[in-house]
């Protein structure tokens, strides 16, 4: 048997803090996700999936959710309850 990294449930941690937020640097993403390990190395496979942007501002990253990941979360989310049924 293989162990297999799910990241459904990280992405949409991340997506739902800035769903809230609009727009976060990726240091305050990262601290109020505390209980995830997060690296930027996340936020670029989120950014190649096409459900965040990121824009270099300053020292670090913005981070907003697309279209694409906004959706993405709603689709998770529904998956999620209809699974707890």
């Amino acid at each position: 048997m293989r162990a297999v990294d799910d990241s459904r449930p990280k992405y949409a941690a991340i997506m739902r803090v800035l769903m809230t937020w609009k727009q976060l640097p990726e240091s305050d993403v990262s601290r109020m996700l505390h209980s995830y390990f997060l690296t930027t190395d996340d936020f670029r496979e989120m950014e190649d999936q096409g459900y965040i942007t990121m824009a270099f501002s300053g020292d670090e990253y913005l981070i907003t959710p697309t279209l694409l990941g906004r959706l993405w979360l709603e689709q998770y989310e529904t998956g999620e309850a209809s699974n707890g049924i």
